[in-house]
């Protein structure tokens, strides 16, 4: 890292004199060493700093705004990269731009500089991060004469939905010049392009209508590259290996994955209609070729207005602003809680006796996501799934996948094998998008750790996605039922006003186990971390088994822990540790939650016989919380050597959600062992959970008993207290594979 290395960046002192030319128009222009500069050699490095030379502008020209751009090439994560004007130590430095934060607002230095010929002023870099600033480049945008106008869009057109505005416009060129290219071929024409020249869009925003005269006074919201927007990368078939059954290739247009060179593009829609749960896939329109599409997410109602101009190789000249380039209406806009979901394509077969997966797309920013990218959200039309209606509606299942990947893989959707789990739920599921316990804003930015802090944002896209699935009426899904699962899903454990199960494997606690050391530059500088949205520590957030310790009145779901692949010493807990997984064992029992856990199994397991008791909990009804089970094995405490290898906790125990009584006074509940259990009886604690009208004070007395289904013989009978949380425990029931009435009951 180039730390504290120090730099002044000056101008060459401006010669020229007189007044500022009328401003007829808005030009922007770029100053650097690179070849695509329009004032090349403009960039100098000696002994007394870096410099640009700005004499090509005269002084008192109006200066609109100045963007320094320096390549993300070498920039370590979370490192600073501060640029504060030249001996004023206590300068603020130079603001990121967002919502890329990859670039610096000049726009105040070159301002001063034009308007008064520079001494001894400049920029200093406190610390560079890694990044070199040879290939800096810096935009200055003006008031001025325009000798030749850069080519207009045409076609702008603004659509409102679900908090966020969809801006679609019809681009100057068309270099792909084809409907359905095969991606390979797509590639060489964006690519032959660019050899040319590169056109970037930028979408500007007003609080009145945009003309050239007040362009410089508009918000700068967004920068596209051309053709790209209207195209579904997301859709084009990879592999995890190259040449995995197909022909692949990597691309810088969607780094990172091997992507099938005969795939054919497609491109997005960008508003539902008439997708239909059944039959071929609908033919709603999608957007032409060569259109430009910036989905902007709103946080504050309001009435704005937008405009677009195209950019060649960094360099603006507008001499107008006709109607297709700047809305004369303004966009009603307002905020929501989730964004908009929009169908897209279906894979797999379609007809009623086949499943399918109907693919969504969301174009998310901030709080979703740190910068705007894109993220899939599918549904999972089962073969068997019953009709739902309004008087029966279905439960809502999020499903999330597996650590590093998506919920499904497109071309064959492994996610089908869950069905054995879960049966008779509307299944949602959600691409990644970053780690499920969220990472820190600065990620894929030139931010530093202390210029930001973690944010939960694949949480609250999940959130999203619930509230969204749950709000289509045409779903019918019931609100009192909704369950989640995910490997690493545990965090979902807080949401106990959203989900009635929770469903993850014992991974709690990313601050201890491997999982921190591989992702730990995720929440800060490993070992250390940086508050979160909360101001929060975020290992400190982290730590669910801590938080459950602390909160042991705080009603939770039901949770069922399973290794989501692999058993001991392979994959899941050899990729985690096993440490973390009796930390929170022990955090439920220590505080009578509710849950059941297997550590040893290739998949759920033990605990497989309990997930068709999922579907019929609700989320405002009471749970029964076992602890002290005679047929428990041991998870040790943190060293799997010490832990039972055939490892369950309240595996055998069933109880019926349908006839709980939960009441002012009393409770009731209908227990026995799974018919599948290798012994004849166990014994148990039994404490009510969650329970919505039956509440004790600390102290208070309670008799219970326990008895034949027809109540004709008792079983058992005693009283019990409530503890310092409220909490009342019937200790030492006996439970056999006969089902058998307990009773709690105020006298």
């Amino acid at each position: 890292m180039q730390s504290k290395m120090r730099m002044a960046i000056g101008l060459v002192p401006l010669l020229l004199a007189g007044a500022a030319l009328a401003a007829e128009g808005y030009i922007t222009t770029t100053f650097g060493n690179t070849p695509a500069c329009e004032h090349k050699g403009t960039f100098s490095q000696d002994a007394a700093g870096v410099r640009f030379d700005l004499s090509a502008l005269r002084p008192g020209t109006k200066i609109c705004r100045a963007i320094l751009r320096v390549p993300s090439r070498g920039h370590q994560t979370g490192a600073s990269i501060k640029l504060v004007p030249a001996g004023q130590a206590d300068a603020k430095p130079l603001a990121l731009l967002p919502p890329n934060y990859d670039a610096f607002d000049l726009t105040q230095a070159v301002a001063g500089w034009v308007a008064t010929p520079p001494s001894n002023q400049g920029i200093q870099v406190v610390r560079s991060g890694g990044v070199g600033l040879s290939q800096a480049v810096l935009e200055v945008s003006y008031a001025g004469d325009v000798a030749k106008a850069t080519a207009a869009v045409t076609d702008l057109r603004a659509m409102h939905q679900a908090g966020q505005t969809f801006l679609t416009f019809k681009e100057i060129e068309d270099p792909v010049g084809a409907d359905a290219p095969k991606f390979e071929d797509f590639e060489k024409s964006v690519f032959d392009a660019r050899k040319k020249r590169t056109v970037t869009y930028r979408l500007y925003r007003h609080d009145k209508p945009i003309t050239v005269g007040n362009l410089g006074a508009a918000q700068l919201v967004r920068e596209i590259p051309e053709v790209l927007t209207c195209w579904n990368f997301k859709a084009i078939a990879n592999t995890e290996h190259p040449n995995q059954g197909t022909p692949t290739k990597n691309s810088p247009l969607r780094p990172g994955y091997n992507l099938a060179r005969n795939h054919v593009m497609t491109r997005y829609r960008i508003a539902n209609g008439g997708e239909p749960p059944f039959g071929s896939e609908p033919q709603g329109r999608r957007l032409p070729r060569a259109t430009g599409l910036v989905v902007v997410t709103v946080t504050a109602p309001g009435k704005r207005y937008y405009a677009v101009t195209a950019a060649i190789d960094g360099r603006e000249a507008v001499a107008e602003l006709p109607p297709g380039a700047s809305l004369r209406e303004p966009v009603d806009e307002k905020v929501s809680k989730f964004p908009a979901i929009i169908y897209q394509r279906s894979v797999g077969k379609v007809d009623k006796r086949s499943r399918r997966i109907d693919v969504y797309n969301s174009w998310v920013g901030p709080p979703y996501h740190n910068v705007p990218t894109m993220s899939e959200t599918y549904i999972c039309r089962w073969e068997d799934l019953p009709e739902a209606t309004a008087e029966k509606p279905l439960p809502l299942w999020v499903l999330c996948g597996t650590y590093g990947s998506t919920a499904a893989t497109m071309e064959s959707p492994g996610w089908f094998g869950a069905r054995k789990h879960l049966t008779g739920a509307f299944t949602i599921g959600l691409a990644e998008g970053g780690l499920w316990q969220g990472f820190h804003e600065c990620i894929g930015t030139l931010k530093g750790y202390d210029q930001g802090v973690v944010h939960n944002y694949p949480q609250r896209r999940v959130l999203g996605a619930a509230a969204w699935a749950l709000w289509r009426k045409d779903f019918f899904l019931d609100p009192e039922r909704v369950y989640y699962w995910a490997q690493l899903g545990s965090w979902a454990m807080r949401h106990g006003d959203v989900f009635a199960v929770v469903m993850s494997n014992g991974y709690a606690n990313p601050a201890i186990g491997k999982q921190a050391q591989n992702y730990g530059p995720m929440w800060g500088p490993y070992p250390r971390s940086t508050k979160n949205w909360l101001g929060v520590d975020q290992w400190e957030y982290m730590n669910l088994p801590k938080w459950i310790r602390e909160n042991p009145t705080v009603e939770l779901p039901y949770w069922i822990c399973w290794p989501a692949y692999g058993a001991y010493p392979s994959h899941t807990i050899g990729d985690f540790g096993f440490m973390p997984w009796p930390e929170m064992f022990h955090a439920m029992a220590s505080t009578k939650r509710a849950f059941a856990a297997n550590w040893s199994s290739n998949n759920s397991g033990s605990v497989r016989p309990l997930l068709p008791l999922v579907t019929r909990i609700r989320l405002h009804q009471s749970l029964p919380a076992f602890t002290n089970f005679s047929l428990d094995d041991s998870p040790g405490d943190g060293d799997h050597a010490d832990a039972e290898k055939g490892g369950g906790i309240n595996i055998y125990q069933l109880w019926e959600p349908e006839t709980i009584v939960d009441a002012p006074g009393r409770w009731e509940i209908t227990v026995h062992l799974r018919p599948d259990c290798p012994y004849p009886d166990g014994t148990t604690d039994l404490t009510p959970r969650r329970c919505q009208q039956f509440k004790a004070a600390p102290g208070e007395k309670f008799k219970w008993s326990s008895a034949s289904l027809d109540g004709d013989k008792e079983i058992a009978s005693g009283t019990a207290v409530a503890d310092k949380w409220g909490l009342v425990t019937v200790e030492k029931i006996t439970l056999t594979k006969e089902k058998q009435r307990i009773k709690i009951w105020k006298p």
